[in-house]
């Protein structure tokens, strides 16, 4: 298998819960396990190190894929094996109305759904409605300082609707399940680094799977240098939470980049990124352009020789940010 095996006793979300022979297979067969798709640019927040601030507006844009060709593109997925839609963006995926259909579609089809929220749309009501579909959500919670979180994302007042719409969600059961199905995203950087330890105690305690990371250098965060985080600083956080876990929660592990806690990316060896204009991506880290969806099938772009070279090429940590870290002018994941 060329892509690392991944430790099966750590901790998972539902719809990345995969196992080494999983993996195995799918390697063997071509097969995409993953897509990261977009819902429209429109966005509630303003967050300063947003990895998607690339066109200028928090609005939605005129070209963007319209359902049909969503729909499409899940129909496609499906065709190629995967089994999880991962919505990454371009905005918040609740402020699009579109969302829903397309969670009832991939349903249908037997495929789960994975969104990254920043919770602030999110009420009682949403939360049991979602609590009885085939979703999991990640929700953006980078501190629960207010004044903290409410500086990074750019809104006064967010920290506070997001920590509620959290207890809707755990009071709906999210984290009630084995795997859980309620994340907690949250990026490292200066501003919050001293309260890193305690967010993994939060995580474990709460059943509450954690995606911590370092910021990811393209977008706007290009433009916060002052908030990055060396390779052997983010090393020596990771070794300590590895500690924590250890010791405190009996959850063993190697040290793993990007993601702290013992979870390793595998985006490049079974997944692909398409945009909310259909631009496909090995990654959303990624600048090269693999295809076009509105010209091309997926298929198409999956069976490509640049693709499948990409997915066939080992890679431990993350490509992009260590492309950063050494200092490389035209840093990129592939």
């Amino acid at each position: 298998m060329t892509a690392v095996p991944i430790n099966e006793t750590v901790p998972i979300i539902k719809g990345l819960d995969m196992n080494n022979e999983r993996l195995k297979d799918a390697e063997g067969a071509n097969k995409m396990l993953l897509i990261d798709l977009e819902t429209s640019n429109k966005c509630n927040l303003n967050c300063q190190y947003c990895f998607r601030d690339v066109y200028g507006t928090k609005e939605a844009l005129e070209r963007e894929l319209n359902l049909r060709q969503r729909l499409d593109l899940i129909k496609q997925a499906k065709e190629l094996g995967c089994e999880t839609i991962k919505v990454t963006g371009a905005g918040e995926p609740f402020a699009d109305l579109d969302l829903w259909p397309m969670i009832d579609y991939a349903n249908a089809l037997g495929m789960w759904v994975l969104i990254f929220t920043n919770g602030s749309l999110i009420t009682k009501e949403i939360a049991e409605k979602i609590s009885n579909m085939n979703v999991s959500l990640i929700v953006k919670c980078n501190s629960f300082d207010e004044s903290t979180e409410d500086e990074m994302v750019g809104r006064p007042g967010y920290a506070a609707r997001r920590n509620k719409a959290l207890q809707y969600l755990m009071d709906a059961g999210m984290n009630k399940t084995k795997p859980t199905r309620l994340g907690r995203d949250l990026v490292i950087a200066n501003k919050n680094k001293d309260q890193v330890y305690d967010a993994l105690r939060w995580c474990r305690k709460n059943n509450v799977f954690p995606i911590f990371r370092p910021l990811m250098p393209i977008g706007a965060a290009r433009n916060l240098q002052g908030w990055m985080m060396g390779k052997e600083e983010t090393k020596e956080m990771y070794e300590k939470a590895r500690e924590i876990d250890t010791k405190e929660f009996g959850i063993a592990y190697d040290l793993t980049l990007p993601y702290m806690g013992g979870v390793w990316c595998r985006q490049l060896h079974y997944a692909m990124y398409v945009n909310i204009l259909g631009e496909a991506y090995a990654c959303t880290g990624s600048s090269k352009l693999l295809g076009d969806f509105k010209k091309q099938s997926l298929q198409s772009i999956w069976q490509d020789v640049t693709a499948k070279k990409i997915r066939d090429t080992p890679y431990a940590s993350c490509p992009l940010r260590e492309s950063y870290w050494r200092g490389d002018k035209n840093y990129d994941c592939i």
